[in-house]
């Protein structure tokens, strides 16, 4: 499974789907600069975020995070001095965003030991597709899309689906139990996550597919987060 530049997603797609699902394009777009010497781990190199196709990398560096943050403001500062970039905090990661020839770039930052990590971003907001947040698995009769994401890792490509549902975790349990062997799916697992109140965790599998479902309590109804992976 890849790691992720926003958290808490995981990848989701009924197998009706898998067949016809087309892999996330690639961009168009420059590498984000890095630091000299900074180790670079490639995340996830094609991935669509509700329809948004980007690339994430991280980048571990021996800078300390002010240093590192540094070296973005003066990569992202126009001649003159002019910054072209924004500084803002989600929790505990520092950003810096920065826009050019059609690409959107951010990294998030954070300090790690001696030195710091950076998960970059860089996506294309015109390629954007408007289809993305339409709800197209099975779920409960409300359920709405929260985030979407497909990714290609490899021969695997994912889709992600997270919803939510005013239903209870169990009545959304026992929908899944009616809905996933109607579609050929096979349960391998399915358990409650010890000292995690009402949240479940099951598995599937469906030929070369694999899927699992979080269900989980959200507000005065439910999260779900399905997974499927397909060669």
């Amino acid at each position: 499974m890849l790691r992720l530049i926003l958290p808490a997603l995981a990848f989701a797609l009924l197998p009706a789907l898998a067949a016809a699902q087309q892999a996330p394009p690639a961009l168009r777009c420059k590498a984000a600069p890095v630091p000299p010497g900074s180790r670079v781990t490639l995340i996830a190199p094609r991935v669509a975020t509700d329809g948004l196709p980007m690339a994430i990398v991280e980048a571990s560096s021996a800078l300390s995070q002010d240093a590192l943050l540094q070296f973005y403001t003066r990569a992202w500062t126009a001649p003159g001095g002019r910054p072209v970039y924004l500084r803002y905090r989600v929790g505990p990661w520092s950003v810096i965003a920065h826009a050019e020839a059609g690409c959107f770039y951010t990294v998030q930052t954070q300090a790690r030991g001696q030195g710091s990590v950076a998960l970059l971003g860089v996506s294309e907001p015109a390629r954007g597709s408007a289809e993305a947040m339409r709800l197209a698995v099975a779920a409960p009769g409300d359920a709405r899309v929260l985030t979407h994401m497909v990714s290609r890792d490899g021969g695997k490509l994912g889709d992600t689906w997270l919803l939510y549902s005013a239903q209870s975790p169990a009545e959304v349990l026992r929908f899944y139990a009616r809905a996933l062997p109607a579609q050929g799916w096979s349960r391998t697992m399915l358990r409650p996550v010890p000292g995690a109140d009402q949240r479940s965790v099951g598995m599937y599998q469906k030929g070369a597919s694999a899927m699992g479902i979080v269900v989980q309590p959200m507000r005065a109804g439910s999260s779900i987060t399905l997974t499927v992976e397909s060669h």
